[in-house]
């Protein structure tokens, strides 16, 4: 049985939905958005500042010590690694992006990466997330190439989206919410 699951996702696979479905079938805590809205609490910022730097890289200037001012990006990711990390003191947990997958090496977690096709992706970003049409791609690239730097950053040596590091990679095109679902849980309790 895996206690933890990470899920990584492209923007506009379902991964969020993917993620809510399965906790709520598994009885898991689910941190996904839930870990920017700790974070704001935790550092008494507003939710667009926190949500903006979300899974964003650390900054560090050049000039500084480690530890010395940090950026606020550092100090958000550092925030967020102390509630994935206080998290997981409970089995029990999904966590979305922010590469608990590395995080939480140490512990029995099922690494998943959920993709889909672009056609699928960019009508999932007009339905569902209520983007328009003229910036989905953008919005597609933009969210894309922010987790996928994040997660190579944070994930030394792994490539985001490979087999070599995932246990498990869905294609949401092709294989339903339901049946992702369904398969997830097999597995977190196999």
């Amino acid at each position: 049985m895996y206690d933890y699951i990470a899920i990584e996702r492209t923007y506009g696979s379902g991964g969020h939905k993917i993620a809510e479905q399965l906790a709520k079938r598994l009885n898991y805590r689910l941190y996904d958005r839930s870990v920017v809205v700790e974070t704001c609490k935790r550092m008494g910022l507003d939710y667009d500042v926190v949500s903006t730097m979300d899974e964003q890289n650390p900054v560090k200037t050049f000039f500084n010590a480690p530890g010395d001012n940090p950026s606020m990006e550092e100090k958000i990711y550092n925030t967020q690694v102390s509630i994935i990390k206080e998290a997981a003191e409970q089995p029990g947990c999904i966590f979305v992006g922010r590469g608990a997958s590395e995080l939480l090496k140490d512990k029995k977690v099922l690494k998943v990466f959920i993709t889909a096709g672009e056609g699928y992706r960019r009508g999932r970003a007009k339905d569902v997330e209520k983007i328009e049409e003229s910036k989905i791609d953008e919005t597609m690239k933009k969210f894309d190439k922010k987790r996928e730097k994040f997660f190579t950053t944070h994930c030394p040596g792994a490539k985001w989206g490979s087999i070599e590091y995932f246990d498990l990679i869905i294609d949401s095109e092709h294989i339903s919410e339901e049946g992702a679902v369904a398969m997830l849980e097999a597995l977190a309790k196999a």
